[in-house]
């Protein structure tokens, strides 16, 4: 117990001195100098944004780029502060409603409702789209984190907010069977798309608005579908997203047991995507492992996802508990830096240890305040079992 807490103390020490503000993997095109070092091509932005974001030494001094804050960042450091609060600690709700009223100040809707987007452009193999253009998957994020306000706060203000975003991923996002990741690109993301059904799927049962239920069937249907014989799920559809990862599969995962309830074919499709998942993405320590034929990198979001993953089947899942603890350890123990950010990955021959705040830090440390929540609710319930007794 005192390893977790105090690993969890380090991260949120780290994480105020500096507002929550810092560098991503892929900021590298908010670099003044990026349209001349790019030459304003896709190519050229790709390789620029990889090079910067595999560099072992941190360029982004030297290139201009200045930390700030990320929005899917503050929705995950939010969620921790009300999964901290709901665990006992008194000094966390304040923090949560700053965190949750900073989202809600600072999104990138329009008038169909609220959204965010990473605070960067963004170049990957799919696409490219400017800094603030909203996407579903820091969307989904920001709305969990309203919801964990509204669940583990108690504070159904947060309701109004988390409505307003399903408005805007239903108008915005939704296509004929699916959510699409981006407003005007409509390749089908699978864990995109999942993470949006989940959170209509909790946001229907918290709020009491049976209809976004319905609204999330469809889509959900289209992922089940897409699942393979092995128990995985391809990044995307197409032959460009054929690969699977750790973290991916873990977004699927968690988002299928918050839609557990909407369709009987759930249930048997999550049994087999944590068998798949389980046996061909860790070590037999429980080190995660990035694709299922490729340990490294072994990357803090990996760790962090699977604590997260873990900890929602833990109800259906036996051992599940257990296993995200062992994952905890390793990851205060491999990648949590003396200085309190996490580590971003330990490559074959060296590790970098740029301080991420969306990709490393924020996740680890919603997934360790997670896992002392998760041991508060088991003490409160063997507790009232004794009782009983």
């Amino acid at each position: 117990m005192n390893e977790l807490l105090n690993a969890t103390g380090q991260i949120r020490g780290w994480g105020e001195a500096r507002q929550w503000k810092g560098f991503d993997p892929y900021d590298a095109l908010n670099s003044p100098y990026a349209q001349v070092l790019t030459l304003g091509t896709q190519l050229g932005r790709r390789a620029f944004t990889q090079g910067v974001k595999l560099c072992p030494v941190n360029l982004r001094p030297v290139l201009g780029i200045k930390p700030d804050w990320n929005a899917k960042a503050v929705a995950l450091v939010a969620s921790a502060y009300s999964r901290l609060a709901a665990a006992g600690d008194e000094t966390a709700r304040q923090e949560a409603e700053r965190w949750l009223t900073w989202l809600v100040t600072n999104h990138a809707g329009d008038d169909e409702g609220l959204a965010w987007g990473y605070h960067f452009d963004v170049q990957t193999r799919f696409f490219f789209y400017r800094r603030g253009t909203p996407n579903t998957i820091a969307t989904s994020f920001a709305a969990q984190a309203l919801l964990d306000g509204v669940e583990l706060l108690g504070d159904r203000r947060w309701g109004d907010p988390a409505l307003s975003v399903i408005r805007f991923l239903s108008s915005r996002m939704r296509r004929d069977g699916y959510f699409r990741y981006l407003p005007d690109e409509n390749e089908l993301v699978h864990n995109a798309n999942l993470l949006a059904c989940a959170v209509f799927a909790r946001a229907g049962g918290l709020l009491g608005q049976d209809d976004l239920l319905s609204l999330a069937r469809p889509p959900l249907t289209t992922s089940l579908r897409a699942q393979r014989d092995d128990g995985s799920w391809p990044y995307a559809e197409g032959p460009s997203g054929n690969w699977v990862d750790n973290f991916h599969t873990g977004y699927v995962l968690e988002s299928l047991v918050h839609c557990s309830s909407l369709d009987r074919d759930v249930e048997e499709s999550l049994t087999r995507g944590l068998h798949y998942w389980q046996q061909e993405l860790f070590l037999g320590d429980g080190t995660p492992k990035y694709t299922p034929g490729r340990t490294h990198p072994i990357d803090a979001h990996c760790y962090a996802t699977a604590i997260d993953t873990l900890l929602a089947a833990s109800s259906r899942e036996p051992g599940a508990f257990q296993r995200a603890e062992r994952i905890a350890s390793l990851l205060i123990d491999r990648m949590l830096d003396p200085a309190g950010f996490v580590r971003f990955q330990e490559r074959r021959f060296w590790t970098s240890r740029v301080p991420f705040v969306r990709w490393s830090t924020a996740p680890s440390f919603r997934a360790l305040a997670g896992l002392l929540r998760a041991r508060s609710d088991r003490r409160v319930a063997e507790d009232a079992d004794a009782r009983l007794d």
